[in-house]
């Protein structure tokens, strides 16, 4: 049994990770930004642990935009999964918004590892910070490739994720007792355990609620988040995977194939599910009132294609189809009265 922690535990991916880690039988100190949030993740985890395993988990109440507390939470851990970052639907009103409180939580988090002599940690950061910024009709891409955060189609979001994970790889190369992986995740889909359905799952949502009047024109590499969680887990458990980095996606598919999927799943939902793909020219439109809407409005027609490969071949990586992934998470939207 080791003694881990994990960082943001009350979002959609930190709380399944956090179950991940108490079934396996670790020690998990969970961080939250306030108190008020641990009666509704221990009321998200509940369902899905033993009352023993529960018991292994502990909370620690820290921010990612504040040094104080990192260092006294990880006492006595062996191992940090870092999760928790800044993303929002919307563009900020400015990038530093994002930038910011995402470099400064891998700094604060770093550091205080390195002060309690921690050295294995892994990190998810995004394929955003693989795919963009490249040169024109590029749509291939791998764990070799990185966002140029001067390029085109660099949102805050994608330059605050490039960023974070630019500073990790720079402490590894300043500390080398520092035995790093980096997660590299695409639109994380799948079960849904508590209120937060995660920000991909939430487009979903939307789209359940018929607020959108059709689906724009772009793919995304999609992966199911019970299958990021257990390559986050396989990179922690294997000495090869120190030094590396790896994207977590099954298939790269558009928009409009997953409101099919959507409508597979929750078929009652055919009225309010719109499948059909919207001129570019409407989605600026629509992007006037829309504000979530705006962020994508530089990727249309845009779908790239990043390589699992690497995760495939080194750590037995065998992700669930993406169509399943959105299938779980419309099913889960519909159980847990969402929509």
């Amino acid at each position: 049994m080791k003694k881990i922690m994990i960082t943001g535990v009350s979002g959609f991916l930190g709380s399944h990770m956090a179950v991940e880690g108490l079934k396996r039988g670790h020690k998990v100190v969970g961080t939250i930004r306030s108190k008020e949030k641990e009666a509704e993740v221990i009321s998200t985890l509940k369902p899905h642990v033993s009352a023993d395993q529960l018991n292994n988990l502990q909370f620690s109440y820290c921010d990612l935009t504040i040094a104080e507390g990192w260092s006294e939470a990880m006492e006595g851990c062996e191992a940090i999964i870092h999760v928790a970052s800044p993303f929002n639907l919307e563009l900020p009103k400015h990038e530093d918004d994002l930038i910011i409180p995402a470099r400064n939580g891998v700094k604060h988090v770093f550091e205080a590892a390195i002060q309690n002599n921690i050295h294995r940690i892994v990190q998810t950061s995004s394929i955003a910070a693989i795919m963009y910024g490249h040169e024109s009709g590029k749509t291939n891409f791998d764990e070799t490739n990185w966002t140029d955060v001067n390029g085109s189609m660099v949102s805050p979001y994608t330059k605050s994720k490039t960023l974070a994970e630019k500073l990790v790889w720079e402490f590894v190369q300043n500390n080398p007792q520092l035995k790093v992986t980096t997660i590299n995740p695409g639109f994380i889909l799948g079960p849904i355990l508590g209120k937060d359905p995660g920000t991909s799952a939430a487009v979903v949502l939307k789209m359940m609620k018929g607020e959108y009047p059709g689906v724009p024109q772009l793919g995304f590499p999609t992966v199911d988040v019970r299958d990021v969680v257990e390559l986050h887990f396989k990179a922690l458990e294997s000495e090869a995977a120190i030094g590396q980095r790896y994207a977590a996606v099954s298939e790269s598919i558009w928009f409009k194939e997953i409101a099919q999927f959507v409508l597979d799943a929750q078929p009652s939902y055919n009225k309010k599910v719109k499948a059909k793909e919207l001129p570019n020219w409407f989605m600026k439109i629509f992007a006037l009132f829309e504000k979530s809407t705006r962020m994508i409005i530089p990727e249309l027609g845009f779908k790239a294609i990043v390589s699992n490969e690497k995760a495939k071949q080194q750590l037995g990586f065998a992700p669930r189809s993406a169509k399943e992934a959105v299938m779980a998470t419309a099913n889960a939207l519909v159980e847990m009265k969402m929509v």
